[in-house]
């Protein structure tokens, strides 16, 4: 039985959430699923029941081609529609594109191909366009990784072919059939942690941040001036951490969008705690400037059976902002 999600007047309540919703082989999260008994599957419901977003983006979930699992979780957690994309982790090679010597990598990291994907659960969508097949050297003013010799690492074939994109950048028109239409920019970012003194996976993550950057600026494809949201996980805390940082910062500060900066109920604004790292903020609901952000929040309750409910479900924190258009 779907759940009548109730919204404000024409406003969203927009969410995303890292979900970690990966197994040890394919099949078994949609196992899982369909068999209803699975504590961190049942934590997810019970958070999302609570929050009602009516735009929900999960990212590292599971994929597969039939989209099986996708179905699941949409009548799991109580929506009429659900969107996905075969993420780049489905994509072979027969090239080392990571350097450590072995060749058949895949375009991002995985244990097997659909691992932890991206799924959109709302009311109707229609892609606009991705980039999933954007190569990292056809952007503009690439910065790749070279080795100590000042060659282009792992080698010249390797990033002929190496994709920019990790796991997915879509970007779609929400339509839902009471309010007007608005655009959303989805995304996963590659961590830029895990490499070798040529940064590598540092490098790729700040190229997925200017390409959000690059997606605003109308560069791949048509793009609105105002009433979107870019939504999605960055892998990357603009005050700590590895990583490039300042490209954090540059797309917070971006004047077509606003920071809502949701925290929880202690004040922390961190949506992730790393055992090693400690709090991070990585997850991010940003809306375009035109729109009147109402709330924003990360969902962290201080005690009782909703706080064991999040702790159950994933290391990280959903993150939910309720927008309405401003008046013209």
């Amino acid at each position: 039985m779907l759940c009548p999600f109730a919204l404000v007047a024409e406003g969203f309540r927009v969410a995303t959430f890292h979900a970690e919703l990966t197994r040890k082989g394919p099949g078994l999260l949609l196992r899982d699923v369909l068999r209803g008994k699975d504590e961190q599957i049942a934590a997810l419901e019970q958070i999302n029941a609570t929050v009602r977003p009516d735009v929900l983006l999960l990212t590292k979930v599971d994929f597969d081609l039939e989209k099986r699992t996708a179905k699941a979780l949409q009548h799991a957690l109580g929506y009429a529609h659900s969107f996905a994309l075969a993420p780049n982790s489905m994509i072979p090679t027969d090239l080392d594109l990571d350097g450590d010597g072995r060749a058949m990598d895949r375009q991002t990291w995985a244990r097997y191909a659909g691992e932890g994907a991206m799924l959109l659960s709302q009311h109707p969508v229609a892609l606009k366009y991705h980039l999933a097949d954007l190569a990292w050297k056809d952007m503009q003013n690439p910065k790749m990784p070279i080795d100590a010799a000042g060659q282009p690492f792992p080698s010249k074939p390797a990033q002929d072919v190496q994709k920019v994109v990790s796991q997915g950048l879509w970007i779609v028109e929400i339509r839902p059939k009471s309010k007007t239409s608005f655009t959303a920019v989805l995304f996963q970012n590659q961590t830029p942690v895990f490499d070798g003194p040529e940064d590598q996976n540092g490098l790729r993550n700040a190229a997925q941040l200017r390409l959000l950057e690059d997606v605003m600026r109308g560069q791949y494809g048509s793009f609105p001036k105002d009433r979107f949201v870019l939504i999605g996980n960055t892998n990357l805390d603009p005050n700590a951490g590895a990583g490039d940082r300042g490209a954090m910062l540059d797309l917070l500060n971006d004047k077509r969008l606003q920071d809502p900066r949701p925290r929880n109920r202690l004040g922390e604004d961190a949506t992730v705690v790393w055992e090693k790292a400690g709090p991070m903020r990585v997850s991010y609901v940003l809306p375009s400037a035109d729109w009147t952000v109402e709330r924003a929040e990360l969902f962290w309750p201080k005690d009782g059976p909703l706080r064991q409910a999040a702790e159950q479900a994933s290391r990280h924190k959903m993150v939910w902002v309720q927008i309405t258009p401003r008046p013209q």
